[in-house]
């Protein structure tokens, strides 16, 4: 049996809910709006580096954990 399991970020979300758009995150935190729309947008994820200050910068900013900003989800399972 192989499980696979994707890691998703829930940066959309957390925004939509604190009424903040990615451009004053990206304003505010001083990160590139290109990595905060990759985020948001859960898009290159599987081929992207994310720093860790990118996400401390974030995290920081928003008051949240990495537990609140990242879920792990099974996607399928196999023989």
């Amino acid at each position: 049996m192989n499980i696979k399991f994707e890691l998703t970020c829930n940066l959309e979300r957390i925004l939509k809910e604190k009424n903040i758009t990615p451009y004053k995150l990206s304003k505010d935190t001083g990160e590139r709006i290109g990595t905060i729309y990759k985020l948001v947008n859960n898009q290159g994820m599987d081929n992207s580096r994310l720093s860790t200050s990118l996400l401390a910068n974030i995290c920081g900013y928003l008051g949240i954990t990495l537990g609140e900003l990242f879920d792990v989800v099974q996607m399928e399972e196999t023989e």
